[in-house]
Parts: structure tokens; sequence; C-alpha cells
């Protein structure tokens, strides 16, 4: 066992399988003391069988912010506390955009989006308050940079807003928290094949399709190493697939079109900058409480 991250706590989510199964066995091969965290109980047994001494388990849906706060009570409570997060927790439904029912977009956007959420918001307060701070890596996708593919739409939607939410956690973090987001391209893992919660319909459509499709993915061992390693060295942006950026530029130039023809730069434009008028405003109120 390497002893790369010996006596390092770390947080895994989504570890009954795939890329958080895979990130959950890097770190214990680098001598971190692990704590895998998923909703399927069977298949997290599975993992943590693989981990080793010194690693645990915690049933856990990240969709019910109270089951976070337990978490992060009994990571405390086992460990101390946490120097690496890694929210990986995400589901996806196949299907297209007006082919999805509401209950599973709300499930969609209740792991995705606000699981995300309640599990970096909670270990970040933890990890502020710690003498170490901590890091934190956001699991994204190639969705959240500008890629697109046929059936994925309201999943693409909730991993750009992981991206927005990464990004506004690094911004509001103080010096002692790293943040990270991973933005894998497709990887060899079952991801929308697991078990639906209850009351949500087992439809599942082209399943035959999705799984030859994700079969000839990135090998997964791959991909958590680049988040692991990533995330160690202090990377915003963790990516794996080249082809990934030419979506990013896609997108660029329409923006950049589209800003040349209907918002040239205009100095005067300064103030709505909005940060700017936020400043202002507050020396306003700081002067008149004077």
């Amino acid at each position: 066992m390497s002893s790369q991250l010996a006596n390092s706590r770390a947080v895994v989510t989504g570890a009954a399988s795939g890329i958080g199964r895979a990130i959950a066995q890097d770190l214990a091969a680098r001598g971190a003391r692990v704590i895998a965290c998923d909703v399927n109980q069977a298949g997290l047994a599975e993992t943590l069988a693989m981990l080793g001494e010194g690693c645990d388990s915690y049933v856990c849906d990240v969709s019910d912010h109270a089951q976070v706060e337990a978490l992060a009570a009994h990571v405390a409570a086992t460990m101390g506390g946490c120097d690496l997060l890694f929210a990986n927790a995400g589901v996806i439904v196949a299907g297209g955009y007006t082919r999805l029912t509401p209950a599973e977009v709300d499930w969609i956007l209740g792991v995705n989006v606000r699981g995300v959420w309640s599990t970096t918001a909670v270990f970040a307060r933890m990890m502020q308050g710690q003498p170490g701070g901590g890091r934190i890596c956001f699991t994204g996708s190639e969705h959240s940079l500008g890629f697109q593919h046929a059936g994925a739409g309201v999943y693409t939607a909730s991993k750009h807003a992981v991206l927005g939410l990464a990004e506004i956690l690094r911004a509001e973090a103080p010096e002692n928290l790293g943040v990270s987001i991973f933005c894998p391209g497709l990887v060899g893992t079952a991801l929308g094949g697991g078990e639906r919660p209850e009351g949500l319909p087992a439809v599942q459509r082209n399943t035959e399709m999705s799984a030859r499709i994700q079969a000839r993915g990135m090998p997964v061992e791959e991909a958590a190493r680049d988040a692991v390693d990533g995330t160690l060295r202090g990377d915003f942006y963790i990516v794996t697939h080249s082809h990934t950026i030419q979506a990013a530029e896609r997108r660029l130039a329409e923006m950049q079109a589209a800003y040349a023809a209907q918002a040239p730069w205009d100095r005067n434009q300064d103030r709505y900058e909005v940060n700017s008028v936020i400043a202002a405003v507050a020396a306003e109120l700081k002067r008149e409480a004077e």
C-alpha cells in the first residue's frame, strides 16, 4: 500500500459502483482512510470488501439533507474530520427531452444537484473549521463543458448546475479549502443501470444500447486516477477526454459572435457589472450607517 495519503481521511459518495468505487479504491491504495457512501447497500458492501483495513461504509441518500448531515456527524465521530471529499453520486435516465416524466426529472435533479449541494455544503463547513482545511472534488461531466449527446437532456442540465456550484464554492471558499470539478467523458460504468427509488416506475429505455456504449468507455480505474491526481494537485478543471474541448470552443465561438453583434464592448457597460454594483451599494450602506 502506498503511503502518499497516509492518515488522510476521505469520503466518497456514489461509491457502490463505477467511478465512485474506483475513486475509493484508488484513495485506499494510497493509504487514505475511506468512508464509502451510497444508497445501494449491496453494492456498498462489495466496495468495502475491496478497500481493506481502516476503511468503512455508510448508507446515505444524498438527496436527503438530513441524511447528509448524519453522514457528516458519523465522519466527525469516527475519523475526527475529513480531508478529501469526492461528491460523486449521480444518476441518469435515458430519454429525450420531451419523454422524461416529472418524477424522473425530480430524481435526477434531486441527486445530481440538490444532493451535490448538500454534500459539498455540509462538508465545506466541516473542512473550513479544520486547521488543515480540506479539498472537495465535484463530479461533473463532459456535459458540464458544453458537450451533448442524444437522450441526456436533464442530466446535461444537472451537470451544468454542478459546474456552477463548484465555481460558486471556489469563489466563496477560504484559502484552506480547495475545490475541483472532475469532468470525465465516456467511462466504462453502469451509470443509468442502477436501482430506481421506490415509487419511480421501473421504465428503462434503450438499456442494451446504453450498456454497449458504456462498455466502450475509458477504464474506470484510469478515470478515478485522473480524478484523485487532479484533486491532489489542486486543479480546478480535471478533464479526461480531449474531444470535449471542441464542444467548449464551439460554444465560446457562438457566444463571441452574439456579443459582437448584439452587445459590442462599451466601457460604459461597466456600470451594470453586478459585482461592482454590489460593492458600490455596500459602500453606500456603510457610509449611511456611520
